[in-house]
């Protein structure tokens, strides 16, 4: 693994580097799942890291996501800190764990990946463009589509963060959480309502309403079926997926809220998902 995998971008936010998040995540390999090599990130001095995938059986009817976006390192590095207990799930559930999609993104702390795209935008399957947005996003949405199985009733639960500071001219009030919900029935559903109550009690609470820094307007905490060209919009209309809950932390500074404090949030967000 390269020097890059090692290193780790200079705000002190108390992150794990790459290659630690990649040895506990193979743990899940030592507990007997299988690890797919879904592609490599490039950068510009020829300097590769792996995204992998791990699932303990060929259809899958859980699926766990994390690290799409460098700058929102929570996810990635609360599914690290959650193997053990996924490795115990795994006993009477079949999981799908994707848990960074964007480990160049995630050391450099940027958002997008090394070519400056989503590594997740789906508008190339979904039919709104005629390329993929960069190799990432081809090679992970084909991994999920053709390389494990799924279909309705699949729930998804994919760990994001939203740094509004990066929006300068944009104000949210208040340190909390939103949620995405999508798929048939999904708002209903017992995954959900646990995640969003779970988030309700929890130290970064549900923000009720405002407008996201996209145009997108929160209804009790909680946004229903985007068309954003994601891997969640990908699952939701391409493999009928069931719940798809997509979480957000707002930040309003890389360490504010701390980032242990967002961790922990997502660990007991793990717990109410699977519940």
């Amino acid at each position: 693994m390269s020097d890059r995998s090692h290193s780790l971008p200079p705000i002190g936010d108390g992150r794990h580097a790459v290659a630690e998040l990649h040895r506990r995540y193979d743990q899940l390999k030592d507990a007997g799942w299988q690890r797919a090599l879904v592609v490599s990130q490039v950068a510009d001095d020829g300097e590769q890291l792996p995204v992998h995938g791990y699932f303990n059986a060929r259809h899958v009817d859980h699926v766990l996501i994390g690290g799409i976006h460098g700058r929102e390192p929570a996810g990635p590095i609360a599914l690290a800190a959650y193997v053990e207990r996924l490795a115990d799930l795994g006993r009477d559930r079949a999981i799908l764990v994707l848990p960074l999609l964007n480990p160049w993104g995630y050391a450099e702390h940027v958002r997008y990946g090394p070519g400056g795209q989503s590594v997740c935008d789906c508008d190339h399957v979904l039919g709104r463009s005629a390329e993929p947005a960069c190799p990432e996003a081809e090679a992970i949405a084909r991994f999920v589509l053709d390389g494990v199985e799924m279909g309705s009733g699949t729930a998804v639960l994919d760990l994001h963060e939203d740094p509004v500071y990066e929006a300068p001219d944009y104000h949210l009030e208040g340190n909390g959480s939103y949620v995405y919900v999508a798929g048939q029935g999904a708002l209903e559903h017992p995954s959900t309502r646990r995640v969003i109550d779970c988030l309700a009690g929890s130290a970064l609470p549900l923000l009720r309403d405002g407008v996201t820094r996209f145009g997108e307007r929160l209804v009790d905490g909680v946004i229903s079926d985007t068309e954003d060209g994601s891997i969640d919009e990908m699952l939701c209309k391409m493999r009928e997926c069931s719940p798809v809950i997509t979480t957000e932390c707002v930040l309003h500074q890389p360490t504010t809220p701390p980032l242990p404090l967002r961790v922990t949030t997502y660990l007991d967000v793990l717990e109410a998902f699977f519940a």
